[in-house]
């Protein structure tokens, strides 16, 4: 279980890597919502002024008549565009069959020869002819196709690989009639690649079709407006790099793909086709513009819908096409993005995996905060450029990963948190067992108390303090008072052992010498290593009223009298356990005469230890308590000590003090 947690991240940091580069419909959805909303929230009026749509509405159906239109119509419509100066006229219109409504058509089938009545075919033909005219051409899938003859009018000149290899390609087309096309000065593609959606985000700027290159409606609409006769594509082992013509550059994705920068496109350039019949057009309007015949009437179906949540007719998406070929301003979506992309995702991932693990919770939340600022900013500062690249699945992706490894944290927190509680009830158990194993370890009080009295007071569970006394005859009594380095339930340990060797060693009445050797030699061969007992071991002559003492590093012993002359006995040995010896001539014991004296032996959390105040108590305080001690015995001295140290929920220290007075 323990490793599933610790390789989870990383498992899914490679899936979501590997979702990214597959291009999987789940990314191509998630960089279609953020593509929609860069369109929404930065688009931008249109500035381009050149393009006009000569609208088929409702009110030019209206007026003429119900669509399609008689030919001669068209005729008399690309005659009067002519009149008002336009540059170029693109039909979003085909004419793929014979006109049904043509006057001398129907007269024929009659056997009716007029020649006043006109050829609506042959009218608009003779239009197109005269005229600078580009009709559309559609890639079909069909088997069915009447018109495949037509060819492309531009001459394209490819440098590199062959480009076919790249295009979209369909096998069949639909096309106005060949006479129209053969008489036409251009003729373009107004193809759609299908969306799962339904949105035009993006159109192929060239197709093949057959066995022939077609450039878009709106390239070729250009291309006819500056008379240039060649369209020149570069390519390379990936893809289709670079378009261009005489005046402009493209520069597509690949496979010939351009993104459509949407602009507000202005409405007061829909102009009702049947206001350009009747000349009701002011010239300034229409004079040097490239004009564009299509429809927005509703019941010719003839809309799409745009990134920004619009719906427009899509006669005005070859506008779009037209300002972004000139401006150059297509939005930039290729190689090089994608390549942005994949590193940032790369970048994200992984700080998304390190951040939750190496900082705090709360720390790494802001710090994963302002990665998504980054990225978001980054994002949006490229697309002033053009360029879109998509950090919605690396926020989306990377915020996954962020908050799966932040929970994995938690639950390995959690879990580590309940182990040390476990541990910690585990201790408290074992302290309080070895507590009590230690107290019963201390002697019993003294039957004469005011000879020899003892106290501790644990600072934890365990003391690291430990006294003793054994009287082995009427006449002596051996003690000891010991500090072990450190706390807890090793000290308690190594005092335990140190005592079993005291006591028995003192019960054989062996010298004080001999017990501090065996006593520092248990304490060295010990395997917690680096600990120490400081310790005072002495015996009592009661008779002679002396003590016999060695003091192995430990606090300076107390003697005074009556009238509180203090004597200090400082240790001239090191502590126990510091290193092993063969012999006890290293143990040098001293004797002292006590009579009418009391002796006090301590360890340093009675002079180290608080009072209430918050101040130590030093060695002039324990002076100045025994000071004002009226009855002058060591029991009242120790109990008073004890007492005012007490006096906190957590001492800092073992408090620990034995009395003689003899």
């Amino acid at each position: 279980m323990n490793n599933i947690k610790k390789y989870s991240s990383i498992v899914l940091l490679i899936f979501l890597f590997l979702i990214k580069i597959q291009d999987s419909n789940f990314v191509k959805k998630v960089e279609n919502i953020s593509y929609d909303a860069y369109q929404s929230f930065f688009i931008e009026k249109s500035t381009f002024e050149d393009v006009v749509i000569i609208d088929i509405d409702e009110k030019s159906i209206g007026e003429i008549g119900q669509f399609p239109w008689r030919r001669d119509i068209f005729a008399d419509l690309i005659q009067k565009l002519n009149q008002y100066g336009v540059s170029v006229i693109t039909f979003d219109v085909f004419f793929s069959e014979e006109d049904k409504q043509n006057p001398k058509k129907i007269l024929e089938e009659f056997n009716i020869n007029n020649e006043t009545v006109i050829d609506s075919d042959e009218k608009l033909l003779e239009s197109i002819q005269l005229s600078n005219v580009v009709l559309p051409v559609l890639g079909d899938i069909s088997m069915y196709n009447k018109n495949n003859s037509s060819k492309p009018k531009t001459n394209i000149i490819s440098k590199g690989k062959d480009v076919s290899n790249y295009t979209y390609s369909f096998k069949n087309k639909i096309t106005s009639l060949e006479k129209f096309n053969n008489a036409a000065k251009g003729v373009g593609t107004i193809s759609y690649l299908d969306s799962p959606d339904a949105v035009l985000r993006s159109v192929p700027i060239f197709l093949k079709i057959a066995d022939d290159i077609w450039p878009a409606l709106s390239l070729e609409t250009l291309r006819v407006l500056h008379g240039h006769k060649s369209i020149l594509i570069n390519s390379d082992e990936t893809g289709i790099n670079l378009i261009k013509t005489r005046k402009y550059q493209i520069k597509p994705n690949p496979n010939a793909i351009v993104h459509i920068n949407y602009k507000k496109f202005n409405r007061e350039n829909y102009i009702p086709a049947v206001d350009v019949l009747n000349l009701k057009i002011n010239e300034n309007k229409l004079k040097n513009k490239i004009v564009i015949i299509g429809s927005s009437a509703q019941g010719l179906f003839d809309f799409v819908k745009i990134p920004n949540g619009n719906v427009i007719p899509g006669v005005e998406t070859h506008a779009h096409l037209i300002e972004n070929i000139v401006n150059n301003d297509f939005i930039i979506k290729n190689i090089y993005t994608t390549i942005a992309e994949n590193l940032l995702l790369i970048i994200s991932l992984i700080l998304a995996l390190i951040i939750p693990k190496k900082i705090l919770p709360k720390f790494s939340i802001v710090f994963y905060a302002g990665l998504v600022f980054i990225l978001l900013s980054s994002s949006i500062i490229t697309y002033q450029f053009n360029y879109f690249v998509d950090v919605f699945y690396i926020i989306l992706s990377s915020s996954l990963l962020f908050l799966t490894t932040l929970y994995f944290r938690y639950l390995r927190e959690n879990e580590i948190a309940l182990d040390n509680e476990k541990k910690q009830i585990i201790l408290k158990q074992e302290r309080e067992i070895a507590g009590e194993v230690q107290k019963k370890l201390f002697p019993e009080v003294f039957e004469d108390s005011k000879l020899i009295y003892a106290r501790n007071i644990p600072a934890r569970d365990v003391s690291g303090d430990y006294y003793d006394y054994i009287r082995v005859n009427e006449n002596e009594i051996y003690f000891t008072l010991a500090d072990v380095s450190g706390k807890g339930i090793k000290a308690g340990i190594l005092m335990a052992n140190a005592s079993s060797v005291f006591r028995s060693l003192a019960k054989l009445e062996k010298p004080l010498s001999t017990i501090a050797r065996y006593v520092n030699n248990q304490v060295s061969d010990s395997s917690y290593q680096g600990m120490f007992i400081t310790a005072v071991i002495g015996k009592i002559n009661i008779q002679k009223k002396e003590v016999e003492y060695i003091n192995h590093g430990h606090e300076p012993i107390m003697i005074f009298d009556k009238n509180y002359n203090f004597e200090y006995i400082k240790s001239s040995l090191p502590p126990l356990g510091i290193m092993k010896f063969d012999d006890d001539s290293f143990f040098q014991t001293s004797i002292k005469n006590i009579e009418d004296k009391i002796l006090l032996i301590y360890t340093d959390g009675v002079t180290e230890g608080y009072l209430k105040n918050d101040e130590e108590l030093g060695v002039k305080g324990f002076e100045n308590l025994i000071k004002d001690n009226k009855n002058n015995n060591s029991k009242d001295i120790i109990d008073k000590v004890c007492e005012i140290l007490d006096n906190r929920s957590k001492l800092r220290d073992d408090i620990t003090c034995i009395g003689i007075n003899i």
